[in-house]
């Protein structure tokens, strides 16, 4: 028993380590800090405590106090993968994004298996517009192929650029992963509905709708649809669902006035 373990030898880091470990899993942040700072306290050079530490105090806010703790394992490993991603993190959430690209390209220079390293460079660059999203994505798929949310990411990077087709392809392909993912579905519709094949748009509202049937936009897509198609009837059905769903959604508030209902 690791609690009956700590009792018995309290200076033992490792075991302080491993109880903040298993306080975090059962969602008790508070003990897990607690832990893991006298963890830190003990043992000057332990490096996976003060990174759970900085994990911990990016997710509350306390970023000198993370900062500190990043320092710390730096100063004993330099090149130390963890850390540097982490330091890209904190750069993001002070704002600084070219700061965090620096850091988080070198966590990957570090560790080339670095997957989630690979994840949120792909979303930086796709929030530039850069191609370059593409290339970190697909680093991401080679290590787990079958993370539909990075197909998702791929698909919207080509949604944000344009590049329907291609957009549609990498949502398929999340689809092909994960069958009830709502969002690909929806954007497939809408992607199609661009496209002006209306008929396939139906059908992929409809199947978002099966899988989430409280999808507020999938029916204000679908409703929309059959408004462009002049199905009035139908088109009111579904502008009036998601008003029920939502009184103040404006989007179908104004479908409603435009079929004349």
């Amino acid at each position: 028993d690791l609690l009956q373990a700590v009792k018995l030898d309290s200076t033992n880091a490792l075991y302080l380590q491993q109880l903040g470990a298993l306080h975090y899993a059962m969602k008790n942040s508070r003990f897990a800090k607690n832990a893991w700072e006298e963890c830190a306290r003990l043992d000057s050079r332990n490096i996976d405590c003060r990174l759970s530490l900085a994990e911990i105090y990016l997710a509350v806010g306390e970023l000198k106090k993370g900062q500190v703790k990043i320092n710390e394992v730096l100063d004993f490993d330099a090149k130390n993968a963890d850390a540097l991603y982490l330091s890209g993190n904190y750069a993001l959430i002070e704002g600084d994004t070219v700061k965090a690209i620096k850091y988080i390209q070198s966590s990957i220079n570090q560790n080339q298996d670095f997957f989630k390293a690979y994840d949120l460079m792909g979303v930086l660059y796709t929030a530039k517009g850069d191609l370059l999203a593409l290339d970190y994505f697909n680093s991401a798929l080679r290590l787990q192929p079958n993370r539909y949310d990075i197909h998702y990411k791929v698909g919207m990077f080509y949604q944000n650029i344009g590049s329907y087709t291609e957009a549609i392809l990498a949502y398929n392909r999340a689809l092909a992963v994960n069958s009830e993912h709502k969002i690909s579905l929806h954007n497939i519709a809408v992607l199609n509905v661009f496209l002006g094949e209306h008929e396939n748009a139906l059908d992929f509202f409809s199947k978002a709708l099966i899988i989430d049937d409280m999808y507020l936009e999938a029916y204000f897509g679908r409703g929309y649809t059959h408004e462009l198609l002049a199905n009035i009837v139908k088109s009111e059905a579904d502008y009036r669902t998601a008003l029920m769903l939502d009184p103040s959604y404006r989007p179908a508030m104004d479908g409603l006035m435009r079929i004349g209902k």
